[in-house]
């Protein structure tokens, strides 16, 4: 159960997989490794659980398990935060508008090379109103603070998003 927890705090993707895989066979449930996720989500941040989330989902697939219903079947109760908490209540709050909570997220998730969901978050920032230019000078931005690698990542990443909306790149 540890090692399930940390590996979802590091955004380990291969360490999930194969501690996930020890727990159940160590007598862990999958009740108990969904609620894991769930509570480390609240210390590490909600990307590392959705991740640690998707890979559980596959683990408890490739062994014939049950999965849940809901958009996270490995953690219902981390779909029913997500839902609810963020998308309902968070980002519908005044203080910041849609716009620069995308911003911002967008720049955590940058920094933090947590790559699906900065891709989700990139497709919902341009449809929050940011423009290619804006995007490109946040990456621009985040890589002197957070370093080239998560730069050079969020680059490519970019780029994909763009591309799957047919629009150019930035100059």
């Amino acid at each position: 159960m540890i090692t399930v927890a940390v590996g979802t705090a590091l955004y380990a993707s291969s360490e999930v997989r194969y501690h996930v895989g020890r727990a159940l066979d160590n007598g862990v449930t999958q009740e108990e490794i969904g609620e894991i996720i769930t509570h480390v989500t609240f210390y590490s941040g909600f990307p590392t659980g959705v991740n640690a989330a998707r890979v559980t989902a596959e683990v408890f697939e490739a062994r014939g398990l049950p999965l849940g219903d809901g958009s996270f079947p490995a953690a219902p109760y981390l779909g029913e935060l997500i839902d609810g908490l963020l998308n309902d209540e968070t980002w519908t709050r005044e203080q910041l508008s849609a716009r620069d909570r995308s911003l911002a997220t967008i720049a955590v998730l940058l920094a933090n090379y947590q790559t699906e969901p900065l891709r989700v978050y990139l497709h919902r920032g341009l449809d929050n109103g940011l423009t290619t230019q804006e995007i490109a000078e946040l990456i621009a931005q985040v890589t002197l603070y957070a370093g080239f690698p998560p730069g050079v990542n969020g680059s490519r990443v970019f780029a994909e998003v763009l591309q799957e909306r047919g629009m150019p790149l930035p100059d």
